[in-house]
């Protein structure tokens, strides 16, 4: 297996590579960002930073390199596979010294996970790039939320990858079957495994997603026990992990960066920090299928744009009232849909002032021209 087959790479990337016919790049995959630098492996090992050109010519955060991405890079990179495990501030090379690779391109991403990034600016924040499969972590008891899982699902799928919910810390709860069994009630398109990270029990029901060269995501809320269950797979202490806090019996968050990590049987695996927020950017069909029953439901409506409250003749609204459908899970269907409207009306905003600036720019930059030819 070559390099890039060993991080991932498919005869997806080798058409992509091929149409783009750049036959001076080097192609390697995004493994750690840290602030504006990327660690790459593949073809070409090391650091690297996007050149000019395309930082130039980047029309929005979300097209930037994010941990997954496959690249194509120019300049003097190490030759080989020199990608090893390392876990978060292990000291994975120097970042500040030696020549750096530079990013001509960022190839198509197969799958991706986004959200809206904080703050009053409509921005994409792309979590992972090209994963397989994402494990949603939560935990008992107290982080366990079924609007979130929701909320989480909606972004997953609307990025094109297969999510696992994972429930963690199960020796803190006395009936976990129980919980996991109304989990499943509410979300029935989605696997749900139930495990102890720190008691190393039920981590054999995550094998069927860490095949070789397949990538796997973790995301969550901030003290779930994430760390604690990539230490777990990996077999080492390669995250570091913080103790419970007396107070509400939650871990403390330690991971501070996304990076790609690769297990014992040559899986892939990215860590990600824990999201105090979480805000979907959803641009397909995320919401459709994390909420199937309510979509299918919708299509018997009497009417096409039914908003599902009050409306004779609705479908959505007969299942609540027979208990066919949760009512909470209605609503929750009901504000993502309000959010997402609203953020598209945010990005059509933003897009047009965007759009405006430039223009201005560029009348600028034209009445200066001439003005000073006018001068010679």
């Amino acid at each position: 297996m070559s390099s890039r087959e060993r991080l991932g790479w498919t005869p997806f990337f080798d058409a992509l590579a091929a149409a783009l016919d750049r036959r001076d790049l080097q192609f390697a995959r995004v493994v750690e960002e840290q602030r504006g630098l990327y660690r790459i492996d593949g073809d070409a090992e090391g650091w690297a930073e996007v050149g000019g050109r395309f930082r130039r010519e980047a029309t929005a955060g979300g097209v930037f390199p994010a941990v997954g991405d496959w690249v194509g890079v120019r300049g003097n990179g190490v030759q080989g596979s020199g990608f090893r495990v390392q876990g978060s501030g292990s000291g994975s090379g120097s970042s500040g010294s030696g020549s750096r690779c530079i990013i001509e391109h960022v190839l198509e991403r197969r799958t991706v996970v986004s959200r809206a990034a904080a703050g009053r600016v409509t921005a994409e924040q792309v979590v992972a790039a090209n994963v397989d499969t994402i494990f949603v972590v939560t935990a008992l008891p107290h982080d366990l939320n079924a609007r979130r899982l929701e909320r989480y699902l909606a972004m997953v799928w609307d990025g094109g990858a297969m999510p696992v919910v994972v429930i963690n810390k199960s020796d803190l709860s006395d009936d976990p079957d129980a919980v996991s069994r109304a989990i499943a009630a509410r979300l029935p398109l989605v696997d749900i495994v139930v495990l102890s990270a720190v008691h190393e029990r039920g981590l054999d029901a995550l094998e069927p997603y860490l095949a070789r060269a397949k990538t796997v995501a973790l995301v969550g809320s901030s003290g779930v026990g994430k760390s604690t269950l990539v230490n777990r797979l990996i077999g080492r202490e390669a995250t570091r992990v913080a103790a419970l806090s007396d107070a509400d019996g939650k871990g403390r968050h330690t991971t501070t960066a996304r990076q790609l990590l690769e297990l014992p049987g040559q899986a892939l695996l990215i860590d990600t920090p824990g999201m105090r927020e979480l805000q979907p950017w959803l641009d397909g069909d995320g919401l459709d299928v994390a909420f199937d029953d309510v979509s299918g439901l919708a299509g018997l409506c009497r009417f096409a744009d039914c908003a599902h409250d009050g409306e004779p003749g609705c479908a959505v609204a007969a299942a609540v009232a027979e208990g066919r459908l949760d009512a909470d899970r209605l609503e929750n269907y009901r504000r993502l849909v309000r959010e997402a409207a609203y953020e598209d009306r945010k990005r059509d905003k933003a897009a047009a002032a965007e759009h405006k600036r430039k223009w201005k720019a560029a009348h600028q930059a034209a009445k200066a021209l001439y003005r000073d030819r006018d001068r010679r």
